[in-house]
């Protein structure tokens, strides 16, 4: 097998410098305050080489998506389903760096136009070809969007009820929600998705705030006849 030039060589591991600093600033920085010549300068390389490597900036941006996605994407392996293994992935340790990277930018025209255009292939497409019967675009797509909603909420807002929650308390709900969205039309109906029951420590604080929501109410109540 004849070895490729040092040139080459060369010329891959430089453009792998400049993912992997493009990956840094722009999970930390939003999509405007990204600056091509920052991340030159953050490898070295005249910005020319930047554009030689990746072309534009939201050639750039699409690259460093795909990196990340990449590497966090969870490896199916058999015997255990989507929805247990995208549930466990949200109690890792490791920042969700896609994560990251698509919040910080959502606000760029742009960027959301990359983001669009990348959710089939980055997203949507993976977990789709797994699936089997009708609509597996449009279950994707839920489960998809179920899985953003809950990292948006648990790691970026910082929602107590997920970010302090029990993994082995939360991680069972969220495991049944994602198999409800892959499930095929008429499963849950028919039984073949497992109902959700509650977790007692989670029944016992519904328990504990019923008490207040009533008394809340009958005091909104009081307080509306008042001003009658």
């Amino acid at each position: 097998m004849q070895a490729k030039p040092k040139e080459s060589r060369g010329g891959e591991k430089t453009r792998g410098r400049i993912l992997a600093a493009a990956l840094a600033r722009f999970g930390s920085a939003s999509y405007e305050d990204v600056k091509l010549r920052d991340i030159a300068a953050d490898v070295g390389v005249d910005v020319a080489l930047v554009h030689r490597a990746f072309g534009s900036k939201e050639q750039l941006y699409a690259a460093a998506l795909t990196a990340s996605r990449a590497k966090e994407r969870p490896v199916v392996s058999e015997g255990r389903s989507l929805s247990a293994q995208y549930a466990e992935g949200l109690f890792g340790e490791r920042e969700n760096e896609t994560l990251q990277i698509v919040v910080r930018s959502m606000t760029n025209p742009q960027a959301r136009e990359v983001l669009r255009m990348r959710s089939g292939p980055e997203f949507i497409g993976p977990i789709a070809a797994t699936l089997e019967g009708p609509a597996a675009l449009e279950r994707a797509t839920l489960f998809n969007a179920c899985l953003f909603g809950i990292s948006i909420l648990r790691q970026v807002l910082g929602v107590e009820a997920l970010r302090d929650a029990n993994e082995a308390t939360m991680r069972p709900l969220i495991e049944r929600l994602l198999a409800v969205c892959l499930a095929p039309e008429g499963a849950v109906a028919e039984g073949a998705v497992e109902k959700v029951s509650v977790p007692p420590a989670l029944e016992a604080r519904r328990a504990e705030a019923l008490p207040n929501k009533k008394t809340a109410a009958r005091a909104a109540r009081k307080r509306h006849a008042e001003r009658k």
